[in-house]
């Protein structure tokens, strides 16, 4: 079964700040109530992260997919108009899609959170990182700058009675007056609360948790992989290898080879103490496109290649998974 790649206008599909999609996964549950289910979590300041499920709900295989960084936009942008072509048979600039919806839905379970820290996002100054600011600046508006001025450090909670910085980064989401926590490496996070409720209620066999960095794309495999079982490495390597044939097909250039990031690293045991014991059974892969200016040529990543990158590895799981 063949799944093409976007083709049409990117820039017409891109949705990233809450205010722009979250009113259609309201209207979309609402218009479908037998085929939808609207899924909400408010957060501190009065946002909220919101989620939508579809599809077949005793499917053998049941996908989970999340973006937790509010700098990383191109996986909220996909996730959504994945949801327009299932809901409404058409891309969000109203083209027809291609996509074999039907089947997808007769066969797959799919959860879409598209984006888990709304309060961060909610406070981004761009739609999309395109390069507009070098990516030192960037850096400093993802993560902050601490009281010198220099870019502030990546914790997994830190309180700003302690730091006193000077600018507090949209990556991190503020749970209480004092403390602040990345979504990704904090249970105190909302991100963790959506995926671990939505995991007790839908038993997914999947996940694909999008992100977004200033070099090639690349499939990283989860830091507890060299300890699962061989029957799951092997599934997930061929899961990866299949995102990396769908870069490869649209010429991203990706990086060739799956890899545990940060390995032997500390960030790679809080990782693992970040999914000890959560959501068993649900086997995991993390993608990484482009964002902003590449690392080494400096060149911009515009929208359009970041959309086209995201799908890819949307699309590629789609595919995997319908096998």
């Amino acid at each position: 079964m063949e799944i093409d790649c976007y083709s049409a206008n990117a820039e017409d599909c891109w949705v990233s700040h809450p205010e722009e999609w979250q009113p259609l996964f309201v209207r979309w549950a609402a218009e479908h109530p037998e085929e939808a289910e609207l899924h909400v979590w408010p957060q501190l300041g009065g946002r909220k992260v919101v989620g939508l499920t579809t599809g077949n709900r005793s499917a053998g295989r049941r996908l989970l997919v999340a973006v937790p960084h509010a700098h990383e936009p191109a996986g909220t942008a996909v996730a959504v108009d994945l949801a327009a072509q299932l809901f409404t048979g058409r891309h969000l600039d109203g083209t027809p899609t291609a996509l074999p919806v039907e089947d997808i839905l007769s066969h797959l379970l799919i959860s879409l959170l598209p984006d888990t820290n709304s309060q961060g996002r909610s406070q981004s100054p761009e739609r999309c990182w395109d390069g507009k600011v070098d990516n030192e600046q960037f850096l400093k508006i993802a993560f902050g700058k601490a009281a010198d001025g220099s870019r502030f450090g990546r914790y997994p909670e830190w309180r700003a009675s302690e730091h006193q910085p000077g600018l507090i980064g949209i990556e991190y989401e503020q749970v209480d007056d004092d403390l602040f926590v990345e979504p990704n490496t904090s249970r105190r996070s909302t991100h963790y609360r959506a995926v671990t409720a939505l995991h007790a209620k839908f038993g997914y066999t999947h996940h694909l948790d999008m992100h977004q960095h200033e070099a090639a794309p690349a499939a990283l495999l989860p830091a507890e992989y060299e300890e699962l079982p061989e029957g799951d490495r092997r599934e997930i390597m061929t899961w990866a290898e299949m995102i990396i044939s769908a870069w490869t097909q649209i010429g991203a250039d990706p990086r060739p080879d799956p890899y545990i990031p940060y390995k032997g690293r500390d960030r790679q045991l809080l990782f693992k103490a970040f999914w000890k014991d959560a959501c068993p059974g649900m086997r995991r892969l993390t993608t990484e496109v482009r964002n902003n200016r590449d690392h080494k040529t400096g060149e911009p990543v515009t929208l359009p290649e970041q959309f086209a990158m995201a799908e890819a590895a949307l699309m590629g799981t789609i595919r995997h998974l319908l096998g």
